[in-house]
């Protein structure tokens, strides 16, 4: 009779492990991400087996933000993290790693920053600086892509049973990015027109995808002084630039001020976008002209 209890009591423990493992993998698995448009990406692959919070919200900007204690005692629930290169991590990510060291890191950005220096002078960027190049390489589709991979293969990594849930995911997702890329080529081929201003250059990936041209008003992350200023109206001209994009992070009124000299017309573009195939169209659209 103790003999029984004794493998009774076994048998319960496995169970109890059991479907305590059970309700673990059942869980969505909790992460974070710096930006919306990876919100995005990991949404589309993780499906319901994700819980995924960002750090920049809309209306803030990388490149000054700051968590708040909030966000960080959010980020103590959180499983993984997946990084893009974007400022604000330079400081952050080491901060948080070491107050949560069982938060796993991702980098989604480590294979794009060295081929982003190394290509750097085909970019038309001669006045763009960043520390390690254009951090926003989610502007490109075919970057996005290889993101994508990482993505399913970490979260197959964390849930081996979802591999064939998680690859269907990445699937769709691949070929709605294959169309996007087929879009914006079509909708280019519209106009003849392949150059645009930019108050920030943060599309350095889409013109360089695209055979584009990119055009900052920024220099060096600052703000044109006057004879800056008049140079860049000369060169708008120079090239019948006849858009100039704008995110809502920055002031309008350099870019309004421009467009008037030159007759170009301003659009407010945010890279930082949640919904990444609209923005992706409409910004092409913008360039061609076709948006109205």
């Amino acid at each position: 009779m103790h003999i029984l209890a004794k493998h009774i009591l076994t048998l319960t423990c496995i169970l109890n492990l059991m479907l305590f493992a059970g309700n673990v993998c059942a869980e969505p698995i909790p992460v974070f991400v710096s930006i919306l448009p990876q919100k995005y990406f990991v949404e589309r692959i993780g499906g319901d087996e994700v819980n995924v919070e960002v750090m920049v919200k809309p209306g803030e900007s990388p490149a000054t933000f700051n968590p708040n204690p909030k966000k960080m005692s959010r980020l103590a629930q959180a499983q993984l993290y997946f990084s893009i290169g974007v400022p604000f991590e330079t400081i952050w990510i080491d901060r948080i790693h070491a107050i949560q060291p069982n938060l796993q890191f991702i980098p989604l950005h480590d294979s794009t920053h060295e081929e982003s220096k190394s290509n750097h002078g085909h970019d038309h960027l001669s006045n763009h600086s960043h520390s390690s190049g254009d951090p926003h390489i989610w502007t490109s589709p075919a970057k996005v892509k290889i993101m994508a991979n990482k993505i399913a293969g970490t979260l197959t990594r964390i849930k081996p049973l979802k591999k064939k849930y998680f690859e269907e995911n990445l699937q769709s997702f691949i070929s709605e990015l294959d169309k996007l890329d087929k879009d914006i080529r079509e909708i280019l081929a519209r106009s003849a027109n392949r150059r645009f201003m930019v108050f920030h250059p943060a599309w350095t990936y889409f013109a360089r995808d695209y055979g584009l041209e990119q055009v900052s008003i920024q220099e060096d992350g600052k703000e044109p002084g006057p004879r800056a200023l008049q140079k860049i109206i000369e060169k708008g001209k120079k090239l019948e630039i006849k858009v100039i994009f704008v995110q809502k992070q920055f002031s309008l009124s350099i870019a309004k001020k421009i467009a008037k000299m030159i007759g170009a017309t301003v659009r407010e573009m945010d890279p930082l976008a949640e919904d990444y195939m609209e923005n992706m169209r409409r910004t092409a659209k913008a360039i061609s002209g076709a948006l109205q």
